[in-house]
């Protein structure tokens, strides 16, 4: 229960995250028409009135108005992706439950007026999050599931059972949404009448609060409050010279909503997060203009619980303070006016023609910092400390590519048998629900007792806790699967690889391939792209049968591998396939020895016939391994067939990478010692 909640948790974070990082762009075309249409109307007003400008304003104005609609889209996609719904039901609901709330039974709509009202209405961010939880709540109803049968496509499946619960989500949503809108609409009434009869100082409190509490859930702060309360009291004197509005650009809100200045401070000085460093150099050369959207909505601000507590703290702070000053006339103004995307420092000298205000604004963006940094580094901590949220994005991703090839092999699949479509998608299930890991086991030589490669091998981890062997990979590969499986190994080795290279230590290792994947272009683009910095160091183990379908195609490939370093063996020899012929034909590196032939030396013709395999291997210059040696008498016997380099059980298992590194590392040791007792025993008189 604790590990669906948390994952639950995750996932929202996650969605919201990628929500607001996907319409990025869309942001930063919002802020740069803002930046340019601002700087137009302080420093060259004249231009108001040109026909660029007008064209350029209510491209901006639309433009922006359409943000909520693009945010409801985008959250629709991003919590279905990883709540698994359809993001077209999601959407369609919120928009429907939009539609509704805005009818009003006593008024006939205009048609002539189409649907403005959706693109202004705040609620949008609101209801494909709220939606996207019901619906997955109703989904889980399996009594209004009405479809079982596994003869359908899953995809249609998965839509014909939306019925009832799409109707039910759609009724509850827009019933609460109606309801606390309307509790709403009277809470801020009554909250309204009361700021009214109250001083300046508790409006500035409550606007500076309300308007960042808002801006956390995505709705823009300044405009909401206006809205809403009806009030702008930004042209009230605080003091001689002085509006609040005036105030809060010198000293509430230094480099916008949040004190964004203070922020990407801290970001720059403590954060350790990839995605927060980049989303900060983004959106600097507009926070130097007090537009901070880039920011609040790439990190994101809004819906994240790390951020939201300093974004409201930092600024109540500033508020406090300048208010302080301010009223206790430590602080004069000369009554200039400045823009409010006029540069703090620049603003401050204009507002008060001495270097007394920038100096104050240097000790809020310095205090705002302080508080700040704890705050950074805690979110970059986790982002670095637990990789549980790239693994849920992988696995949600892993979902998404299997769901895509399902549906695109359906026809060619729903002629087999029935019971065969059961298992496997049992199969699937489980790898889903597990954790896909990549172990190594170590080849030893006999001489030096020194691990002298590894092989690296699949396993999973299941919902218990247990890691197992890739039985699942038959059924995948049945199912058309196997490339994914491919990418994930390669995947996986590239990056230990790299984690082992930064420990300065550079091993050799083998991957098995999917006989289909050899001769496919994408798997062999993406071995170059991820291992082709170690593939002096890579063996591709190939089954025989991946020559015998479709021999040429498979050098080709090997040719083109050859050119970037990668070397070539071929797996369990011995079995199934195997060709004397085959070896005088193709161009590898080595062979393995299955385990089946070695099991066979209990009987003479067996030892014979594994010492004359050898013999032949060897005298066409291919380096042998011994696969699957499990006790003495088959060391010594491989021994004596003239093998040097043996892997099974009786060394090791295929263990984690860190346990394999340590048993590199002892064998070393053990090795060392053993050559100095030899040594010293020779000394010896």
């Amino acid at each position: 229960m604790i590990a669906a909640r948390n994952t639950l948790e995750r996932a929202f974070l996650i969605a919201i995250k990628e929500s607001f990082i996907a319409l990025l762009p869309f942001i930063v075309v919002n802020s740069l028409l803002a930046l340019v249409l601002a700087i137009v109307d302080v420093w060259q007003p004249s231009w108001q009135q040109s026909d660029r400008y007008l064209w350029l304003s209510q491209f901006g104005q639309i433009l922006f108005n359409f943000f909520p609609l693009m945010a409801l889209l985008s959250l629709s996609f991003h919590f279905s992706k990883y709540l698994e719904l359809s993001a077209v039901a999601v959407a369609s609901v919120s928009i429907g439950s939009l539609i509704a709330l805005h009818i009003d039974s006593h008024q006939q709509m205009a048609m002539t007026q189409g649907f403005s009202f959706l693109f202004g209405d705040a609620r949008a961010i609101i209801l494909p999050i709220l939606v996207a939880y019901l619906l997955r709540f109703f989904m889980g109803i399996k009594t209004i599931n009405f479809l079982k049968s596994t003869q359908l496509s899953s995809y249609l499946k998965l839509h014909l059972n939306l019925l009832f619960p799409l109707i039910t989500c759609f009724i509850v949503v827009t019933l609460v949404m109606y309801a606390s809108s309307f509790l709403l609409g009277q809470l801020f009434e009554s909250f309204k009448l009361g700021l009214e009869s109250s001083g300046l100082f508790s409006q500035l409190i409550v606007r500076v609060i309300s308007t960042h509490v808002l801006w956390c859930f995505g709705v823009h702060g300044d405009i909401a409050y206006m809205l809403v309360l009806g009030i702008d009291n930004g042209l009230q004197q605080i003091t001689p010279n002085l509006t609040l509005s005036q105030f809060t650009d010198l000293f509430v809100l230094l480099g916008g909503s949040g004190a964004t200045h203070s922020l990407l401070i801290a970001i720059f000085i403590a954060s350790k997060d990839r995605n927060m460093l980049n989303v900060a150099k983004l959106s600097l050369p507009f926070v130097l203009f007090n537009i901070n959207e880039i920011l609040i909505y790439g990190l994101p601000i809004i819906f994240n619980l790390r951020l939201i507590l300093p974004f409201i703290i930092v600024p109540v702070v500033n508020t406090l303070v300048g208010y302080l000053l301010v009223s206790a006339g430590w602080i004069t103004f000369s009554g200039n006016e400045f823009p409010w995307i006029m540069p703090i420092l620049l603003n401050g000298f204009v507002a008060g023609g001495s270097m007394a205000i920038p100096l104050l604004q240097l000790l809020l963006i310095a205090v705002g910092v302080a508080i700040y940094l704890p705050f950074v580094r805690h979110y970059s901590l986790q982002g670095k400390g637990d990789n549980f949220d790239k693994d849920l994005i992988k696995r949600i991703q892993l979902q998404i590519d299997i769901d895509k090839i399902a549906e695109r092999n359906y026809t060619l699949r729903q002629s087999e048998d029935l019971q065969t479509n059961v298992a496997l998608e049992k199969t699937i299930k489980e790898v889903l629900n597990g954790e896909l890991l990549l172990y190594y086991q170590p080849k030893v030589s006999l001489v030096s007792r020194c691990v002298v490669s590894y092989e690296a091998l699949l396993r999973l981890k299941n919902r218990s806790g247990e890691v197992v062997g890739p039985y699942f990979i038959p059924d995948f590969d049945q199912a058309g699967y196997g490339n994914l499986i491919d990418s994930f190994v390669i995947n996986r080795l590239a990056k230990d690889m790299r984690q082992w290279a930064a420990e300065a230590f550079h091993p050799r290792v083998s991957l098995n391939l999917n006989p289909n994947s050899v001769v496919d272009k994408a798997t062999q683009d993406l071995l170059v792209e991820c291992l082709a910095d170690y593939a002096q160091s890579i063996d591709i183990e190939l089954l025989e049968s991946a020559f015998i379908s479709d021999l040429q195609s498979v050098e080709q490939s090997m040719v083109n591998l050859r050119a970037y370093g990668f070397s070539f063996v071929i797996d369990d020899f011995g079995t199934g396939y195997s060709s004397i012929s085959l070896l005088s034909k193709i161009k590898i590196d080595g062979i393995k020895l299955d385990r089946s032939i070695l099991e066979n030396i209990k009987h003479e013709k067996g030892r014979i016939l594994y010492r004359h395999t050898c013999m032949l291997c060897k005298s066409l210059g291919f380096h042998l391994v011994a696969e699957g040696v499990e006790t003495i008498e088959e060391e010594i016997f491989v021994r004596s067939a003239g093998i040097d380099t043996v892997q099974g059980w009786l060394y090791a298992k295929a263990l984690p990478r860190q346990d394999a590194k340590h048993f590199a590392i002892l064998q070393d040791k053990l090795s060392e010692r053993q050559l100095a007792g030899t040594k010293k025993g020779a000394e010896a008189p």
